[in-house]
């Protein structure tokens, strides 16, 4: 009981509210603390488990040719993560890199750098891949001749590597990781669907949560949830299976996410006329659709 005088602790946004963390169990926990913070009651369901690859002979040779790239671009935080781990197995360390101009593609993925004793030389103001191609075009970098390493999940988006070679850079995408579908759900179908939000922070989380949740009749069951997605490109994945999208995080990082959802809380914004959800869920996305800062 408050004593007499003392001001009340205001009541948290998220208070009473349940959000639905579809994250890769090891990346999940930030985003939960940020929720928790805010008085959630959070439910871990991740649908997508991360696979690294070994010393690939392409990881190989992208590690035994480091010195001869100008440019080294990392979109997620586990792709400097796995990449770091490749180069100590090849009997490297992350100082190899010191020489690149290294881009990573947002604050996470920055910070991941840092943690690996790496500066970023260049973080764009928009954290997915256009943001990138923009931020070099603004520092006037000369693309055309310059060879680029593109390290990152198998199934990332072509966007990236497609543009810079119409720029006239060489690029070599190298495969670290694979992003596949959890086998089971943590947590019972009923209680997710019982929620009132549920966050998704890349298009491979969203496919794989229709494959988990089964796509019959999955907008009617999920229609008094609020969907929140981390950015446009996870957005668009959720609107290409017929899911409507009730907010969107203003930054495209796990802060703006629980953020926006807060926000929401407080004062709901009402879906976009697109997101009316009407579509079929099942119906096939782009293959190379994945966001950029907070895929996994």
């Amino acid at each position: 009981m408050t004593p007499v005088g003392e001001p009340r602790e205001p009541r948290r946004p998220l208070a009473g509210r349940t959000v639905v963390v579809t994250r890769p169990r090891g990346q999940a926990a930030g985003l939960a603390a940020l929720l928790e913070a805010q008085g959630a009651d959070v439910l871990l369901a991740p649908v997508i488990d991360i696979v690294p690859v070994g010393l690939t002979a392409e990881v190989t040779a992208a590690i035994d040719g480091l010195a001869g790239y100008d440019v080294v671009i990392f979109t997620s935080v586990n792709g400097v993560e796995v990449f770091c781990d490749r180069l100590r197995d090849r009997g490297a360390s992350p100082d190899a890199l010191g020489d690149r101009e290294t881009v990573a593609i947002g604050p996470a993925t920055a910070a991941a750098l840092e943690e690996q004793g790496l500066t970023p030389s260049l973080v764009p103001e928009t954290f997915v891949a256009e943001g990138v191609l923009a931020a070099l075009e603004a520092r006037a970098r000369r693309l055309a001749g310059a060879r680029v390493l593109l390290p990152r999940a198998r199934q990332a988006r072509s966007v990236l590597p497609d543009t810079l070679r119409e720029l006239g850079a060489t690029v070599d995408v190298v495969a670290l990781y694979d992003t596949v579908p959890a086998r089971f759900l943590d947590v019972p179908r009923e209680r997710i669907e019982q929620a009132d939000y549920i966050t998704f922070t890349s298009s491979s989380t969203v496919r794989a949560f229709i494959d988990l949740m089964g796509p019959e009749l999955l907008t009617q069951r999920l229609a008094r949830v609020r969907l929140a997605s981390i950015g446009p490109v996870t957005s668009a994945t959720l609107r290409e299976h017929g899911l409507g999208v009730a907010l969107e995080a203003g930054a495209y990082t796990s802060a703006g996410l629980a953020a926006a959802i807060a926000a929401d809380a407080v004062s709901p914004a009402a879906p976009a006329a697109e997101d009316s959800g009407s579509g079929a869920a099942g119906a096939p996305a782009p293959a190379d659709a994945q966001h950029g800062e907070e895929d996994p």
